[in-house]
């Protein structure tokens, strides 16, 4: 995993009869050194068909044909001799790991062997004990060199979920992907550790990570070596830094000695921020334990009499007014590991900036501890809405009924957190009966919150106006949030955008020591922001802005937020038609989650639809569509995806009638830019138009108005509209649609005897598919055919091509057996094809 740059260059190198003698694969101990280079002889038997490294077969890139010889270190010279000897009769790429233990008379044979560039080379070696003669080979560019540095944050959580079926809990991931660094064998030692010492325990159909530290005798030593001859004054500070981490400098500066502080920096056990990667200001700049893990192991370990000495140290150095946000965080959660209960000012202080940066465990732990300590209206609102964070309704339902029961006058600070929660989790009564006792802009934006989730777009965005119209309402973030969404829903992104300016400038977005919003985190505002922009046709603004949120919520791990940015990011990457990227987005593994349910529904939306757009192989991924109709926030997205299934399994008739009902409500509701995306689905599906293509819906800017002429050129058969309808779609970086539109465009111009006007359709159709990879939609099939196929003889081919008989489609169809023959019959007469294999290849054009 994680891989994938670093096996393409090898494989270029080794599959080419030209270019650089072969590849060294150079890495610290424990980067998946070896493991790559069984990928790169694992790929280059499969192109060449041979089941193993010793076979032989036909080298990709127009190399020559190439067998895979192991050669371990003490066997190199007499291989190596046996090789130069044979001539180019079998070229061959010499796979040789461990090289780093080779002698200076085998590299003199290696470099031989290079010279002549008959044979391929793979060396394999560790960057730290690499003799200077190996360094010759790749700094005279006989050898490409590929270093396996750290796998990112990205690889390194995809890893750790795969090493345990992904079945852990995220933030269990989160947690083993952080202590391992980037090392993939690390974090193997470390699951094995986490499993022996039994603290990773069953949770349901999950499994969670407990709070203690991996340990096992490997790792302790590897700790050990890391520690070793350490003075006990510079053991101290490291300590305290661990337990401070991100411990601001200036304040370490003042309790540890200069010269203890640069002599751990000497050593590498601890690692200052940059300002050179980042400009912070003084005051900001902090140190922290080199590596991850050797920092848990420390915290872990400091006793209890010493954490609490270093608590008041720490304390007496940084006045609590004078902390950061991250800064409170730690010290409250300090006091609970030290034994003490903070004060209530502390703990509140903790909730508040820990639900701000999204450290939802943080604020779990800390709410309650202020409410069994402190059990006041505050403390039962703080822990509340750290429980809804983390999407704990279970857990929330129990503590009001609790709290309700202990503490009923408390009641009144939960119902905002009790209706929005009983609203997420599909229980609209319950949410409405909660939601009785809000008053003022409370009432308001529940009211929002509840018509967006029941489709009502135009009466959720004259109740978000009026949270908005009052600067002090603690709602406005979350009503700005639906008032966008709104306006994207309604056809209005322009709209949206100056919402969005307005309340950016008014600085909507609370700071961590004010009061939060109601239910939303602030900075989610960015991803309306760029949906709007999606909305708007400004493709490439709506990926820069949700590619920066995804990056940012997974640098800072923030668990269930990673997963709604890159939920809405894989939406925009499949309007862009990059549909196998989209999908890596879009499906959540069972303990992947975006903890809110409306979410999940979502991500099942688009993967169905994202994988209708791929081969038939890929169908099977697609999540479970929610049962019932489909109403809510995303009910025209539903329809959409419930008229793909229909059209993949040959119902033409439901596709259509499931889009036909979804724009007769949206037309109905106001919500005008969901009637255009209905629009335009079916003349993608190539079903009947509706009578509403050929209206003027009132929607904003170029890219729905083009969508919604999509819909009107393929109905009425307008190739002038439909070409004019493609450029812009292309402009807009919507690369899928427009070549879906080039190629009905090049049917119309067949159609009409332009057959030169179509061949250039073809052809920027297909330039526009490179940017989308293997996709195929019903639009594109027999792409650049000369033959002109009604919908209907499409739908039957494509059937027949998936390897359904006559008689089951039929059946689909609704028609007999024999309509179907005679179909494909003329099918066949039009594109040349002798069978079903003929239409198979024939329709990915």
């Amino acid at each position: 995993m994680g891989r994938d740059r670093e096996l393409g260059t090898a494989l270029r190198v080794l599959r080419s009869a030209a270019g650089p003698a072969g590849v060294l694969v150079a890495g610290a101990p424990g980067a998946g050194k070896t493991r790559l280079g069984e990928e790169i002889v694992a790929a280059l038997s499969s192109v060449t068909g041979a089941p193993g490294p010793g076979s032989r077969g036909e080298g990709g890139d127009g190399g020559a044909v190439r067998s895979v010889q192991r050669l371990s270190p003490p066997a190199v010279i007499s291989g190596v001799q046996r090789l130069l000897r044979t001539g180019t009769s079998r070229p061959r790429v010499v796979w040789i790991d461990d090289a780093h233990l080779l002698s200076a008379d085998a590299a003199d044979n290696l470099r031989e062997l290079t010279h002549r560039r008959e044979h391929k080379l793979l060396l394999v070696m560790n960057s730290a004990e690499a003799p200077p003669w190996l360094h010759s080979l790749w700094k005279d560019q006989r050898l490409t060199r590929v270093e396996m540095g750290p796998l990112d944050v990205l690889s390194t959580r995809r890893l750790a979920s795969a090493l345990l079926g992904d079945r852990l809990a995220q933030a269990g991931v989160v947690r083993l992907a952080a202590m391992a660094d980037g090392n993939p064998l690390l974090l193997r030692e470390l699951v094995r550790a986490a499993l022996a010492r039994d603290l990773i325990v069953r949770d349901g159909r999950l499994w969670r990570l407990g709070d203690g530290v991996p340990v096992s005798h490997a790792l302790r030593e590897l700790v050990a070596r890391q520690l070793a001859g350490l003075p006990d004054e510079a053991r101290r500070a490291l300590e305290l830094i661990a337990l401070a981490e991100p411990a601001r400098l200036d304040v370490l500066e003042g309790i540890v000695r200069a010269d203890t502080l640069l002599a751990l920096e000497d050593a590498a056990l601890v690692r200052v921020s940059d300002p050179r990667a980042e400009p912070v200001p003084r005051t900001a700049r902090s140190a922290a334990v080199a590596h991850p893990y050797v920092g848990h192991v420390l915290r872990q370990d400091v006793g209890p009499l010493r954490r609490r000495h270093y608590l008041r140290t720490w304390t007496r150095a940084v006045p609590r007014e004078d902390a950061s946000p991250a800064e409170r965080v730690r010290l409250a959660l300090w006091h609970l590991d030290s034994g003490d209960l903070p004060g209530e000012d502390l703990l509140w202080d903790g909730v508040r900036c820990a639900l701000h940066d999204h450290d939802v465990s943080a604020a779990i732990r800390l709410s309650a501890a202020a409410w069994d300590g402190h059990p006041g209206p505050e403390a039962a609102e703080l822990h509340a809405r750290a429980l809804f964070a983390a999407g704990a309704f279970a857990d929330l339902r129990a503590f009001v009924e609790k709290a309700s029961a202990d503490r009923p006058e408390h009641l009144h600070r939960l119902a905002p957190v009790q209706a929005r929660a009983a609203l997420f989790e599909g229980r609209p009564e319950e949410a409405d009966r909660a939601a009785r006792s809000l008053t003022g802009t409370q009432r308001s934006a529940f009211a929002a919150l509840a018509a967006a989730f029941h489709g009502r777009f135009t009466e959720a965005l004259d109740h978000a106006r009026s949270v908005l119209h009052d600067p002090s309402s603690p709602c406005r973030a979350e009503s700005a949030l639906v008032a966008m969404g709104s306006l994207g829903r309604m056809g209005r992104p322009h709209d949206a955008l100056d919402l969005y300016a307005d309340f950016r400038s008014g600085a909507g977005a609370r700071g961590p020591g004010e009061e939060p919003c109601c239910i939303f985190e602030a900075d989610a505002v960015e991803e309306a922001h760029a949906l709007a922009q999606l909305y708007a046709g400004r493709l490439d603004e709506a990926e820069g802005i949700l590619s920066r949120e995804y990056r940012t919520a997974l640098r800072c791990d923030r668990v269930g937020v990673d997963a709604r940015r890159g939920l809405t990011l894989g939406v925009v990457l499949l309007e862009r038609g990059r549909i196998r990227e989209a999908l890596s987005y879009l499906s959540f593994s069972p303990a992947y989650q975006a903890a809110w349910r409306p979410w999940h529904i979502r991500a099942a939306i688009h993967t169905t639809i994202a994988v209708h757009c791929l081969a038939a192989e890929w169908h099977g991924r697609a999540d479970g569509l929610p049962e019932g109709p489909g109403e809510g926030p995303y009910g025209a997205e539903l329809a959409a995806a419930r008229a793909w299934q229909a059209h993949r399994r040959g119902e033409q008739e439901r596709a259509r009638l499931l889009l036909h009902t979804a724009v007769d409500a949206a037309l109905e509701a106001g919500s005008h830019g969901d009637a255009v995306l209905l629009l335009h689905e079916i003349a993608r599906l190539g079903l009947p138009g509706h009578p509403a293509a050929a209206e003027d819906l009132p929607v904003q800017g170029a890219y729905l108005r083009s969508r919604l002429h999509y819909a009107r050129a393929v109905s009425s058969g307008d190739a002038k509209l439909l070409g004019r309808v493609c450029r812009s779609l292309a402009d807009a970086g919507a690369h899928l649609y427009a070549a879906e539109g080039y190629a009905e465009l090049a049917r119309l111009q067949r159609r009409a005897g332009r057959e030169r006007a179509a061949t250039a359709s073809t052809v920027t159709a297909r330039a526009l598919l490179r940017h989308c990879g293997d996709v195929i939609t019903p639009a594109l099939h027999f792409l650049g055919d000369p033959a002109a196929l009604s919908s209907r003889e499409r739908t039957v081919a494509r059937l027949a091509a998936e390897g359904l008989t006559d008689k089951e489609i039929a059946q689909r169809l609704v028609v007999s057996p024999r309509t179907v023959s005679n179909t494909l019959y003329r099918v066949y007469q039009k594109v040349g094809a002798s069978d079903r294999r003929d239409l198979r290849r024939l329709l990915s054009g």
